[in-house]
């Protein structure tokens, strides 16, 4: 006989587990970066170079750039076509935007700060010109079907800005869609950048761009992805997003370097897209200005794009002869140096005074006698020793030198000198002769 009582309470017991499960989450299939390897596996440890590979510090010039460059945030957008669309064109037209990057090409020393573009796995294109901030580029041989782009700010020297916001990813189909020929929207992809002007040269820069990669290391044993990179033969892995400098394989030989995307157990993620290989020919020709040992202030500014300082102009004197030095040399010895030039001058003309003024004392002289008075007759009754001789009278009175007398004691110009009488006479001559001229008698 079947109890009543137990089927409510089986009725009972089944809805509290029906209504305690519903609130429970639904875990998600493991993905790419997120799958359960398990406890005991441990993630792949990094390498370092190894062989004939050995890690060096980047050249002079480019420690130098660097340094000039770290001021700018670079920031690029694509402003047409937008992502994902389907362009029905025989020609894909780009157009970006970027922002706080000196876009700049030296004719002499080669090309500074720049855009790269890469589509697929074509070759890159380096863009150095632009429109205010506005960048355009045409490819007229595009294949049609869907196809994948990465755009970024590149240091003169071809190294990708890691930056937030230097780079930029996305997908383009030109005329049609093509299902699973491009990786899943969240799935990972690799890209090599390679070195401007992708030469072998040494030291070689390795770098690269992984898309949609999460961050690792953050805690111990966070290690999602490596990166497994051969240079000639010689391989190592990497685990964190940082540009090499590696020096010792061929030389300045041709170079092949190969990149792996695997994930922390080392298995390989859709290698289609994430394994890829680069080829970097023989150095040729003269190096470019980023690998010189150091750059001086005019060409780190054509360099790096930024205004090249103002270069003050020096005025070379010509050195004078050896003969002409030395009399300069003796005329500063000959001249007072005590005395000013002022000073100097004043007593010149102090000395010139006196030499005049002693030249110009008046000397006695005759009485100006007028042109109609007759000549005076001879006395005969003056006494020879009361009258003066001619050449007593006409006798200058001789000049008292400069240095007894003062300057100021000089008789002035304009008086006139005081003379003796030269006959004891009185009267007029006139009245002692007669008419004819003769002596009147008594």
């Amino acid at each position: 006989m079947r109890r009543p009582g137990l089927k409510s309470i089986w009725a009972v017991l089944l809805a509290a587990v029906l209504l305690l499960g519903a609130g429970l989450p639904v875990h998600a299939r493991p993905g790419f970066f997120n799958r359960d390897s398990g406890s005991a596996a441990k993630p792949l440890p990094s390498s370092a170079p190894s062989g004939k590979l050995q890690e060096v510090a980047p050249p002079g010039a480019v420690q130098q750039l660097r340094q000039n460059l770290q001021q700018h945030r670079p920031s690029l957008r694509l402003i047409a076509p937008s992502n994902d669309s389907i362009v029905t064109s025989d020609a894909l037209e780009l157009r970006f935007e970027i922002d706080d990057w000196p876009l700049s090409s030296d004719p002499e020393l080669g090309l500074g700060p720049h855009v790269v573009l890469q589509i697929d796995n074509r070759a890159p294109l380096r863009l150095s010109e632009s429109n205010g901030n506005r960048l355009k580029v045409r490819i007229d041989d595009l294949e049609a079907g869907s196809h994948r782009f990465s755009a970024w700010a590149a240091y003169p020297w071809g190294e990708a800005v890691q930056t937030p916001g230097a780079s930029i990813q996305g997908r383009l189909h030109l005329w049609q869609k093509l299902q699973g020929t491009q990786p899943e929207r969240d799935a990972p992809w690799l890209v090599p950048v390679s070195p401007s002007g992708e030469q072998g040269l040494q030291p070689l820069l390795v770098d690269w761009l992984i898309w949609n990669a999460p961050l690792q290391n953050l805690r111990e044993g966070d290690g999602r992805w490596r990166l497994r990179i051969s240079i000639d033969g010689d391989s190592f892995l990497v685990d964190h997003q940082e540009a090499l400098w590696l020096k010792g394989s061929n030389g300045a030989g041709s170079h092949d370097i190969q990149m792996e995307l695997l994930n922390g157990l080392g298995e390989p993620i859709t290698p289609v897209f994430n394994n890829q290989l680069i080829h970097l020919k023989a150095a040729s020709g003269a190096k470019p200005g980023w690998m010189r040992p150091r750059l001086s202030e005019s060409q780190l500014a054509r360099l790096s794009g930024s205004p090249e300082p103002e270069v003050l102009e020096v005025v070379e004197s010509t050195p004078e002869p050896p003969q002409r030095t030395e009399e300069k040399q003796q005329e500063q010895t000959e001249q007072p140096r005590d005395l000013p030039q002022a000073e100097l001058k004043a007593e010149a003309v102090v000395e010139d005074e006196v030499d005049t003024q002693t030249t110009a004392v008046p000397q006695p002289t005759a009485p100006e006698e007028n042109e109609e008075q007759e000549p005076e007759p001879l006395i005969a009754e003056q006494p020879l020793a009361e009258q003066p001789s001619k050449s007593e009278t006409a006798r200058p009175t001789p000049p008292t030198p400069a240095q007894e007398k003062p300057a100021e004691s000089q008789q002035p110009a304009n008086e006139e000198p005081k003379l003796k009488p030269s006959s004891s006479l009185g009267g007029s001559a006139r009245e002692l002769l007669n008419s004819d001229g003769r002596l009147r008698k008594p």
